[in-house]
């Protein structure tokens, strides 16, 4: 039998008290209000912090978060006027929000090991410059970038995502977004570098998106859109959405002044309406060999002087068609369409050879003022999201009018 001393059993159980006391101290509950960097050294012994972390109005240049790797709670940080960097090296997951908004001079926000977080907001912050995730931020649920002064984000990940907004971020080129398969909620992206270039490779599936402002948008895989479709006062010159099947709400493509080709080669079915408007340079309204069905209405406006939808069988809503151009046929298309009882709403308008001032504005032709006009404050952006947002909504309900009229 195995004889122990007393000293070797006391140093097993000091041993195992202070394992112990290590073990509850890595999980610690409580809400922080920071007033200076002490408050947050004094959660530096957390790995896991039950509650969550709020930096306001605080008079201090820089902060950093230590030793803590999960947040189960917020970690909010606004309208620190003197905040010149904010640190959190260790931070791999938040259960909550990540917030950091209005910071006027704030031009570093580190977070290397971040890969999960619920929501994640970074708004009206004029000087910051580098947006990146090292350790690749892989889920979040709701995403949004509003004025900064960051030409790329880097280190952005997720397969799949709820909301994602990027507006008014004057210096940004290019966006990223190849590894998001699906987006379940909205996705916004107005007001950027006029330059942009939208990549989304591996998008498939999308429920409500606007694209305002872009050079150039590609997005090969996308066949599904569950409800809306806007694109709005672009700079491409062609727009092609060829693995599109079918839209669940409205499509409107309108005021893109360089626009002179659109292609959905795979597109069947359109549950609301088809708005085509004020693209000076589109010439012909085709594009859409296959499409047979749309149960809101198709309004269309512009020069075209062409009008092929060849598969078209059934229009549930009313159709109207104005065009600069002498040489678009209404009497041919009006005993096509009317005759062969293909648009079964009582609207029905077909004019040609019009006065550009004649014309009625298309549905959700003029749905916000676009930006590219960052660090007005988040007052004047948010209205502008909204105001986007009820437009997109009127859209809907004024399609749903022509096709219960």
């Amino acid at each position: 039998m195995v004889k122990f001393s007393l000293t070797s059993i006391v140093l097993v159980t000091l041993f195992g008290l202070t394992l112990a006391a290590e073990e509850k101290a890595t999980i610690c509950e409580r809400t922080v209000k920071v007033v200076t960097q002490s408050d947050l050294d004094s959660i530096k012994a957390c790995k896991i912090l039950k509650g969550s972390i709020d930096i306001d109005q605080l008079a201090v240049s820089s902060l950093k978060l230590n030793g803590v790797e999960q947040i189960i709670g917020d970690l909010t940080l606004t309208g620190n006027p003197d905040l010149v960097s904010f640190a959190a090296p260790d931070l791999q997951r938040v259960d909550g929000q990540i917030k950091v908004e209005n910071h006027t001079i704030l031009s570093k926000v580190e977070f290397p090991k971040l890969i999960v977080v619920k929501s994640f907001s970074m708004a009206v912050l004029p000087a910051l410059e580098v947006i990146q995730f090292p350790g690749g931020l892989s889920k979040v649920e709701s995403m949004r970038i509003e004025d900064t002064r960051a030409p790329k984000i880097d280190g952005f990940k997720p397969e799949t995502i709820d909301n994602f907004i990027l507006t008014n971020n004057n210096y940004m080129k290019s966006f990223d977004l190849n590894t998001v398969k699906e987006v379940t909620g909205d996705i916004l992206v107005l007001g950027n570098n006029h330059a942009m270039t939208f990549e989304a490779n591996q998008l498939k599936s999308i429920n409500t998106a606007t694209f305002l402002n872009l050079a150039a948008i590609n997005l090969p895989s996308l066949s599904t859109v569950k409800s809306d479709l806007s694109f709005h006062e672009n700079d491409f010159t062609s727009l092609h959405l060829d693995s599109v099947e079918s839209i669940g709400g409205t499509i409107t493509i309108a005021n893109n002044n360089k626009l002179g080709e659109t292609s959905f080669k795979n597109l069947t079915h359109i549950t609301g309406a088809l708005s085509i408007g004020n693209n000076t340079q589109l010439n012909s309204i085709d594009g859409f060999p296959i499409l047979s069905e749309v149960y809101g209405t198709i309004d269309l406006a512009g020069s075209f002087a062409k009008y092929d939808l060849p598969s078209l069988q059934d229009v549930r809503g009313g159709m109207r068609l104005q065009s600069t151009s002498s040489q678009l046929g209404c009497p041919e298309i009006e005993r096509k369409l009317k005759g062969d009882n293909i648009v079964k709403g009582s609207k029905w308008s077909c004019m040609s050879d019009m006065k550009e001032a004649n014309m009625i504005p298309t549905l959700g032709q003029n749905p916000s003022k676009s930006g590219g006009n960052g660090g007005n404050g988040s007052q004047s952006n948010a209205n502008q999201v909204a105001t986007t947002h009820c437009a997109l909504l009127l859209t809907s309900v004024l399609g749903l009018i022509y096709y219960l009229g």
